[in-house]
């Protein structure tokens, strides 16, 4: 594993953060989600240098998480678009608003409310669910090794039952 990857790592949070660990993907991804899709859009809004930007929405682009277009109308101007895999990320981005509003507060209030535009209620938060619809705890959820799990994978979850098993 080189310094700074985690290409190598047989897991699927360590190939989540390869795709989309880097620190300004998230408020790449914000924008998106916000409308912007224009190069000049991202670096406007961002503030953020033309060639780290041009790397970044490259990286996005090949990872799937980004569509690159040509514009209708000028052929000069390009949209970044979300795609399937991109939009399977709002959820990440919502927990990630809700913490950071929750935990990293700023003094004066809410920097955002997510609210259901159907009925303007605010939204009851990012929950892992049962089969059956209701919310879990990390503490009612097991984590197993599948088929494609490497050694140091069931060496995790041994310790993780091991845990478990000694505070019962």
């Amino acid at each position: 594993m080189t310094k700074g990857s985690f290409i190598e790592m047989n897991c699927p949070i360590a190939q989540t953060l390869e795709q989309v660990g880097e620190w300004w993907t998230f408020v790449i991804l914000r924008d998106a989600f916000c409308g912007a899709s224009r190069f000049q859009d991202f670096q406007k809004r961002l503030g953020i240098s033309t060639n780290v930007l041009t790397r970044r929405l490259a990286r996005l682009v090949d990872s799937g998480i980004f569509t690159r277009e040509p514009s209708e109308t000028d052929a000069r101007v390009v949209h970044y678009r979300l795609t399937q895999k991109g939009y399977a990320l709002y959820p990440i981005l919502t927990a990630m608003t809700l913490w950071g509003e929750q935990w990293v507060p700023h003094p004066e209030g809410a920097r955002v409310k997510l609210i259901e535009r159907a009925t303007g209620a605010p939204i009851a938060g990012v929950h892992i669910l049962s089969a059956a619809g209701r919310a879990l705890t990390p503490e009612e959820i097991d984590t197993v090794a599948g088929p494609a799990a490497a050694d140091r994978t069931h060496a995790l979850m041994r310790m993780r039952e091991e845990t478990i098993n000694n505070d019962e």
